[in-house]
């Protein structure tokens, strides 16, 4: 999912504590008016006040909070916003992410958890990986991801479901050097990086509750979108994607079956595309962003179909 890879091959090529899950709420009654066993004021037999029987605040079932299925980008500025693929419209969460660790934004992934990972850069190398709440912006601090691991030093990242019949996630991420491009995976308890395979080049990378992991090669000759293998990183599915040419920041996200890059040319704005069954349509004309998208990132909670 994102940020901008430098040119600097010397340097390495390659262009969220614990999250703020979703929330109990308060029990304000005093005693069980409904006869079901529990002080608040449905009819289930849970303490969180909506109409369904799990533990979170909505009432679909779900354990994932509304917010977790949309699609959030992080500017050149560290402006954070959200993206609603329906409306093609971006709401400012913060204008600029204050999170004390030097450094800009450089790439990002959300997890389910209402956690953006955002990896932060100096314009060398890695600073570190700030964890930001989604709803309200607010930096955590970084966490205890150590730069440089097998020379991941920059890198895009995101996060893909072990399989379709699961919630359980990893978080992916690739990078490009002088060593070769290649594929890893990051335990984000640990935040130790397990390598898996050589990719083609620097990615950014979007996953989804399906399993599958896809990834955006926006500075090879062709840039392309191709679905990656996690236990190997071999290429299938590819799409080229020959207008996007040239040096780029981009970033990338997949929601309700399609993908949406976005892709600025150096020190411009950002256009939002769509690529749908193959296809890449204008979404958002740059005028309408006024910044440049560095990473994206969205939760395996999207929806992989639009009801």
């Amino acid at each position: 999912m994102t940020r901008i890879w430098t040119l600097l091959m010397t340097v390495g090529i390659a262009a969220s504590l614990q999250a703020w899950g979703c929330g109990v709420e308060e029990d304000r009654s005093s005693s069980d008016a409904d006869s079901d066993g529990d002080t608040d004021a449905d009819t289930d037999a849970d303490t969180d006040a909506d109409s369904d029987t799990d533990a979170d605040t909505d009432s679909d079932g779900d354990e994932c909070s509304e917010d977790a299925k949309l699609v959030y980008v992080v500017d050149a500025d560290g402006g954070f916003r959200r993206f609603d693929p329906v409306a093609k419209t971006f709401t400012t969460v913060v204008p600029a992410l204050d999170c004390g660790s030097g450094g800009t934004p450089f790439s990002m992934a959300v997890a389910r958890n209402d956690t953006a990972y955002v990896l932060f850069w100096d314009g060398a190398g890695c600073v570190g990986i700030n964890a930001v709440n989604i709803h309200n912006g607010e930096c955590g601090g970084l966490v205890d991801f150590e730069c440089d691991q097998y020379g991941f030093s920059t890198f895009g990242m995101g996060f893909a479901t072990d399989g379709a019949e699961t919630d359980e996630e990893t978080l992916y991420i690739g990078k490009a050097d002088t060593g070769g491009s290649q594929l890893a995976s990051l335990d984000i308890e640990s935040w130790t990086v397990a390598p898996i395979g050589p990719i083609s080049d620097a990615p950014e990378l979007t996953g989804n509750q399906n399993g599958e992991l896809w990834a955006f090669f926006a500075w090879v000759s062709t840039p392309k979108v191709a679905q990656l293998d996690k236990t190997t990183g071999e290429e299938s599915n590819t799409v080229l994607l020959p207008e996007l040419g040239g040096d780029a920041a981009f970033a990338f996200a997949y929601w309700g079956g399609d993908f949406y890059l976005f892709h600025a040319p150096l020190a411009e704005y950002t256009t939002v595309y769509q690529l749908h069954d193959g296809v890449l349509a204008e979404w958002v004309a740059p005028e309408q962003t006024g910044f440049q998208v560095v990473g994206a990132g969205v939760s395996t909670c999207a929806p992989t179909v639009i009801e």
